[in-house]
Parts: C-alpha cells; structure tokens; sequence
C-alpha cells in the first residue's frame, strides 16, 4: 500500500507541482490550499501519513499550528514544514523542516524519510 501525503499550500503552482512530483514517484496525494481546508480533510476517514504543510498561509492559523492541531487528531501523523520566509534556527526543535525553494530530490527524500 502507497503511502499518503496530505499537501497545504496556499500557492496553486508550488502545491500542484508537489502533488505531480508526490504522485509520479507512487505517493497517493491529498491537497488543501489553506488550514481550514486541511482539517476538513484531516476530520476525513482518509488515511493520510504524512502531512506537508506551508508555514505562511492565509487564515487564523500558520504551518506550525496546523501540525500541532493535525498531531493531536492524529498522533501518528509524519510532519514536514515548508518555508522560504524563516531560517532552519527559527524552526521549533523537533521539527521536520524543507526549506523553500527545494528540489523535486530534496522534496522526495524528506517524505520518504519521514514515511519510513
């Protein structure tokens, strides 16, 4: 059974070619282009293992407080954060951490490893 990515970005180009790099490489892919979005499909039955999310979205909450709501629903739920605006120092300890722009490599490496 394929693993299964539930993608959060609110840049329609950067999350479609996440999903097309995810897919290619035999990941089953979620999207959701805001966290409201997101927790309608985390309140879902789907199963989902990993959870890629944007750190700066529109809404009332960021990237990191939709991994902390998403890991309470589900604690079994893999984390990987996305960011070109903050540096990995800024990031809380513990954090699986992608910075933007990245690699269609480097994107499939983290969600393997954090899969795994």
């Amino acid at each position: 059974m394929s693993k299964c990515v539930l993608v959060v970005e609110d840049e329609p180009l950067i999350r479609l070619l996440a999903i097309d790099i995810l897919s290619e490489a035999g990941f089953e892919v979620l999207e959701a282009q805001d966290p409201a979005e997101a927790l309608t499909v985390l309140k879902s039955d789907e199963q989902i293992d990993v959870l890629l999310t944007d750190v700066r979205m529109p809404g009332c909450m960021d990237g990191f407080e939709l991994a902390e709501v998403a890991k309470r629903r589900r604690p079994e739920l893999r984390v990987i954060v996305t960011s070109g605006y903050i540096a990995r120092g800024d990031v809380p300890s513990g954090t699986n951490f992608l910075h933007k722009p990245f690699s269609a490599s480097d994107l499939l490496k983290r969600v393997r490893q954090v899969a795994a």
